[in-house]
């Protein structure tokens, strides 16, 4: 378990930027794999990550000169490592840079490059080893979107198919609290498709008029939307609110999603190591 990432000296290639929040994140992300690696390890057959947004592989921390490792390599990272990993990404220099990295660093690592996720989820789910009767398979899957639009809820629903725990950033403030003026216009269809909920403009207009901000209806409704593939969901209260470390505003919620008490068993596990800057909302 790790508090602190680690730096790293630059190596030439591409590193996007990123805000010092995202630290926050990698370390959730890194011990939640750490435990549900090396605990899963002798129960299945198979362990399975996935990153829908997986990047470069490398992050730099904005207004400094710190490199770390992003979720992608510090899944690779992890003591007791995933037999297989998927990784995505819509954009081809990040994901090159990526593999580049990987094929560099973890050579003996079994990992699939994949474009972007919501065309390919065919090519996500036939990357998961079959599961059987004699052959056990569980998955973990990261979320990462920057804005609503990037996730569908129907890519979720398709993995969901499978024995797999989720991870998922929602882009509450940073995206649907500050642009919920195009959202709610009848022909703009991004809510839908992030939620999968059709009628989600009725529930919106009784949330509205009960005083609840934008972004947290779209978290709650999310959330809803999972328990009806029959993942636990208690409420707002099991998602962690990010804020940003120079002005504390909030930014996103990180939302995390199992079938099974025993994973929220490691999730809470995992929170316990985080920045003490996580709240929980």
């Amino acid at each position: 378990m790790i508090e602190k990432l680690p730096s790293l000296e630059t190596d030439g290639l591409l590193t996007p930027e990123v805000g010092p929040w995202a630290e926050q994140k990698y370390r959730l992300v890194w011990n939640y794999a750490t435990m549900f690696a090396s605990s899963m390890k002798n129960k299945w057959n198979a362990r399975v990550y996935i990153d829908l947004f997986a990047g470069a592989g490398r992050s730099k921390i904005e207004n400094s000169k710190q490199i770390v490792p992003a979720s992608p390599l510090l899944a690779l990272e992890i003591a007791h490592p995933f037999d297989k990993y998927i990784f995505c990404d819509n954009e081809d220099d990040k994901r090159q840079v990526l593999e580049q990295r990987v094929k560099r660093d973890y050579p003996k690592a079994n990992v699939a490059f994949i474009k972007e996720a919501n065309e390919h989820v065919t090519a996500v789910l036939e990357a998961i080893p079959k599961h059987s009767s004699t052959y056990k398979v569980l998955s973990f899957c990261f979320a990462d979107p920057y804005k609503l639009k990037n996730l569908k809820f129907s890519t979720i629903k398709r993995l969901s198919e499978r024995y797999m725990d989720f991870l998922v950033l929602l882009p509450t403030y940073m995206d649907a609290h500050r642009n919920v003026g195009p959202y709610i216009e009848a022909s703009n269809t991004v809510i839908k498709d992030f939620t999968g909920a059709q009628a989600w403009r009725a529930e919106w207009k009784l949330a509205e008029s009960q005083g609840q901000e934008f972004g947290l209806f779209i978290a709650d409704l999310f959330g809803r939307q999972m328990k009806s593939l029959e993942y636990i969901y208690n409420g707002l209260s099991d998602m962690i609110l990010v804020r940003s470390t120079d002005k504390n505003l909030p930014l996103y919620h990180l939302a995390f999603f199992s079938r099974h008490k025993r994973g929220y068993e490691f999730w809470k596990e995992a929170m316990k190591y985080s920045d003490d800057q996580l709240k929980l909302l």
